[in-house]
C-alpha cells in the first residue's frame, strides 16, 4: 500500500522502456491506505497525504492506464484483525464511499475513476452468512454509487477478488483446513467474486508445500468445473 504507487511508475517505466501500449496495461495496486490506519498498519504518511496520494492515481490512471485496476479496498485484513461478516462490510464500503468522495472533491468523473476500483474480501466458515455478505456488498455497493451520481452500469459495479480466511485456519489436525478453506471458495463463488484465492491447508505452521498449493488450486477447479 504504500509502496503501491512506486511499484506502479517503476512498471510504467518500464512500459514505455519496452515501448508497451500503455493503453493495454492492465494490472491492480491495492492502494487502500485507509484500512491499513485500522487494520494493519503499515502506512508512512498521515491520512490526508495518504488520499491525496489515492486520488491522483485515480487522475494519472485515468488518463495514461485506462485498464488499471487503480485501487483495491480491502475488507480481508479488516476481517482478520478481528471484525465480524458485517463490521468487514461496513468498515470496506465506508472506506470505499470516501474515496469516491475524496475523488469528486478533485473533480474527477465517477463515471470514470469508479470502473476501474475493485474490492478485496474474506471468507469465513458460515456458508449462508458470507453468501448473503458478498450479495449484499455488491447491491449496496451499486447504491452507493448511483447515490453519489454513477450513471454508467460499469461505474456501479462491485467486481472483488476473494481470500479464504487464514485466521481461521488451525495448526492442530491441519487437514481439517482443507475442508475449511473448501467451505470458504464455495461461499466466495455463490456470492459471485470475480477473482479466488485458495489458501493452503498447511498455512498455519508455514509457508505451503507443493503439496498444499496443489491442493488449494484443485479446490478451485473442483468447484469451477465438477460442483
Amino acid at each position: 500500500n504504500a509502496t503501491g504507487f512506486i511499484l506502479l511508475a517503476f512498471y510504467v517505466a518500464l512500459a514505455k522502456k519496452q515501448g508497451a501500449d500503455l493503453n493495454k496495461i492492465s494490472g491492480t495496486i491495492q492502494n487502500d491506505i485507509l484500512k491499513e490506519y485500522a487494520a494493519r498498519g503499515t502506512y508512512i504518511y498521515p491520512p490526508k497525504p495518504s488520499m491525496r496520494i489515492i486520488t491522483d492515481i485515480f487522475a494519472f490512471c485515468a488518463e495514461e492506464l485506462p485498464k488499471w485496476n487503480t485501487i483495491s479496498v480491502s475488507g480481508y485484513h479488516i476481517r482478520e484483525a478481528g471484525a465480524n461478516a458485517v463490521q468487514e462490510l461496513a468498515f470496506t464500503l465506508a472506506d470505499g464511499k470516501a474515496y469516491l468522495l475524496a475523488a469528486q472533491q478533485k473533480n474527477l468523473d465517477i463515471n470514470v475513476f469508479a470502473k476501474r476500483m475493485s474490492f478485496f474480501f474474506n471468507a469465513h466458515n458460515n456458508l449462508f452468512e458470507e453468501v448473503a455478505k458478498f450479495r449484499a456488498a455488491r447491491r449496496m455497493w451499486s447504491a452507493i454509487t448511483r447515490n453519489l451520481g454513477a450513471t454508467d452500469p460499469r461505474a456501479q459495479m462491485l467486481r472483488f477478488h476473494t481470500q479464504t480466511g487464514g485466521s481461521t485456519l488451525t495448526a492442530q489436525q491441519p487437514m481439517n483446513n482443507i475442508v475449511r478453506v473448501t467451505i470458504q471458495a464455495m461461499a466466495a463463488v455463490l456470492g459471485g467474486t470475480q477473482s479466488l484465492h485458495t489458501n493452503g491447508y498447511d498455512e498455519a505452521l508455514s509457508l505451503p508445500t507443493e503439496t498444499a498449493a496443489g491442493l488449494a488450486l484443485r479446490t478451485q477447479q473442483v468447484i469451477a468445473h465438477e460442483s
